[in-house]
């Protein structure tokens, strides 16, 4: 296996750094199968592959067995199950098992084979594991192999034959969604990579990306071997190291792998505005840009205030002149493949809420875990999540909470393929490991990371359709283009060509809503409103409220700013609001504009008193009317209930 990684950072204005390659050796079949059969078992296996040895030379009837073997891996490409011709259920079942689990490319340590073939209460187990090992050995399909694991894991590994992308794998009988169960649910709009792609790369070549810098580094970083290429908080490096007096850190100790945007929080918002794409997609395609070396890599990335990363020109010349399934393939193999950001990891933590937010930690004593290795974990976990994807029925919609189940119960430890669960595993906030093997921490982990590559990254590509209830995936479908891509079909599905994308005007919606499409050129405009008026509904839509107006003076936007602003971008302010903003801004100071409030009643002044101590409700008043009542934002008032009746009282809103 290629898996030597590189000890040095990149050189400055040289290529981004990508994931370690995980393909594997390859292996010669006529040297293994004459190191690995006797005659007799030589004979065996050409009469279970129907060739019929002619003569009695023993390197004759390897060249045939060799041929037999390759003609039937050929056929793979159009029948996968081509590959289980011969074997028993049981067998077909295994094989489908370890060639979904993991890479076919990849070595395969014993332990695994374990846990994919595991049985409930089955005393036998490894004695029959044996034999399911033995009988795909017997049929050439499986050999035992001396290839390290890259972090040093002892095991026994064995290595498929050499074999195509297209490999059987476990059919998940999965609970089919109907169509109307499916259409209840808020869709978004579907996804054209190549067009949205291109609309990134535009912004980027306009404006470039303003990339945060790297965390400050430690002062001994240069000298501790766990520091010098990770990316860490100088802070906890300290607590680790000064736990105890005359202390030194046990090598199973963690810390803790940052899981941060790569833009700055000001760059994320113009690039928001200037595409019309999320924060999360805008990642994704930084992510992809990186991986295709589209992209400069900056000289600085650390005790600056940001780095600026320009566009590669060669590079993306290159990219345009590809025709658009040249372009697909292109990305596709940059996400299963070359990525480094972990980024559904990222998306799935921050998407939970606060007591289930996980984090990343390391052993400061795995010292072959490199930031390029630990990349190749979240390239193999998609490629995962791909193959899983090949064995649903197609074109119909998939209960996402069913098949999660069946994926933890299938394979839980499917997030460490290169490296072993003592070197990096999943935490909760105060160092808790996460146990993945209860299913309620394996969901709120593994099972939210696989969630996000499919409603995030998979669905941008147009690989899948998504159902989604309240930001959550509820139910997903495989595309034709998803069908083709995680099979390397040999064509594409016909892929629409990105056009040329129309700027639409901005209007007025209502008498205070304003809509702004984005464009290039608005980005500042669009970020001048955001800080005046409220996100609408619809899509490119901001509300003027006198909350937002308030929020806007507090924070030192005047009127002449706003205006400013509308006269740049040629857009008529309407007078109502303009003398809205003055009538607010007069009295500021001396009346605050509210909206959405509740008066909250209690029964005495004790209770009062009482519940002010001993819950949340003085940290929510925005004003007290008497000493019984309160006035409160609505968003405020059903976590503030659950508190008092837990104290056994029953407020009364009004």
């Amino acid at each position: 296996m290629r898996m030597t990684p590189s000890t040095q950072p990149p050189a400055p204005n040289h290529k981004w750094p990508t994931a370690l390659p995980f393909r594997g050796g390859t292996v010669a079949l006529d040297q293994v199968i004459e190191a690995e059969f006797t005659s007799p078992q030589l004979r065996e296996l050409a009469r279970w592959l129907g060739v019929t040895p002619r003569g009695n030379s023993r390197v004759g009837l390897i060249e045939q067995v060799v041929t037999a073997l390759r003609e039937r891996v050929a056929r793979l490409t159009d029948t996968p199950d081509a590959l289980l011709e011969g074997l028993s259920d049981e067998q077909q079942e295994f094989a489908r098992r370890l060639l979904t689990a993991r890479d076919h490319e990849l070595p395969i340590p014993r332990t695994v084979m374990a846990m994919v073939w595991r049985r409930p209460v089955d005393r036998d187990a490894d004695r029959k594991l044996g034999e399911m090992i033995d009988a795909l050995r017997s049929r050439a399909l499986l050999f035992p192999t001396h290839a390290a694991h890259p972090s040093g894991y002892r095991d026994v590994f064995y290595q498929w034959l050499p074999l195509p992308s297209s490999v059987p794998v476990v059919q998940f009988d999965a609970r089919i969604v109907s169509e109307a169960a499916a259409d209840s649910h808020i869709a978004p709009r579907p996804f054209n990579f190549l067009e949205d792609f291109d609309v990134f790369l535009s912004a980027i070549m306009q404006s470039g990306a303003t990339l945060r810098p790297a965390l400050p580094a430690h002062k001994q970083a240069a000298r501790l071997s766990w520091l010098r290429e990770w990316e860490h908080d100088a802070e906890e490096v300290d607590r680790v190291l000064h736990s105890r007096p005359n202390w030194a850190p046990d090598p199973q100790t963690g810390i803790t792998i940052p899981l941060m945007s790569a833009f700055t929080p000001q760059a994320a918002a113009a690039l928001e505005n200037q595409t019309g794409l999320s924060a999360a997609q805008c990642e994704f395609f930084l992510a992809i840009a990186c991986a295709m070396q589209l992209l400069e890599y900056p000289e600085l990335r650390e005790q600056v205030s940001s780095v600026y990363a320009r566009p590669r020109t060669s590079a993306i010349e290159e990219w345009l002149v590809l025709n658009g399934e040249q372009k697909l393939r292109r990305a596709w193999r940059a996400w299963s493949e070359e990525i480094m950001a972990p980024l559904e990891a990222r998306s799935a933590s921050a998407s939970l809420r606060a007591r289930d937010t996980f984090i990343l930690m390391r052993a400061i004593g795995a010292r072959d875990l490199t930031p390029a290795l630990f990349a190749a974990e979240w390239c193999a976990l998609r490629r995962y999540v791909a193959r899983v994807l090949c064995g649903l029925p197609a074109s119909k919609w998939i209960d996402w909470a069913d098949l999660q189940h069946r994926l933890f119960a299938f394979f839980p430890e499917c997030a460490w393929t290169f490296a072993t669960r003592a070197e990096w595993w999943f935490a909760m906030h105060g160092s808790a490991r996460i146990q993945t093997g209860r299913e309620d921490e394996w969901r709120n982990s593994i099972g939210k990371v696989i969630e996000r590559a499919i409603m995030e990254s998979l669905a941008w590509f147009g690989a899948v359709e998504v159902r989604l209830h309240e930001g959550a995936l509820t139910a997903f479908r495989v595309t034709d283009l998803g069908q083709a891509l995680i099979n390397n079909a040999a064509t594409l599905p016909a892929i629409s060509a990105p056009g040329e994308r129309a700027i639409e005007p901005i209007d007025w919606v209502d008498t205070f809503t304003l809509r702004i499409p984005p464009a290039p050129d608005r980005a500042a405009f669009i970020g001048a409103i955001r800080q005046v008026a409220d996100r609408g509904d619809a899509p490119f839509t901001y509300i003027f409220t006198p909350t937002s107006i308030e929020r806007a003076l507090q924070n030192g936007v005047s009127m002449d700013d706003i205006g400013a602003q509308f006269k740049l971008i040629k857009v008529e302010l309407p007078r109502h609001i303009s003398e809205q903003f003055k009538q607010i801004a007069r009295r500021f100071g001396r009346i605050r504009v509210y909206q959405s409030l509740t008066v909250l009643e209690l029964a005495d002044d004790f209770a009062a008193r009482e519940l002010a101590a001993g819950t949340s409700l003085m940290q929510k008043v925005i004003y007290q009317l008497s000493p019984r009542a309160f006035v409160l934002p609505d968003d405020a008032i059903d976590a503030l209930i659950e508190e008092m009746q837990t104290k056994g009282y029953t407020p009364r809103a009004k």
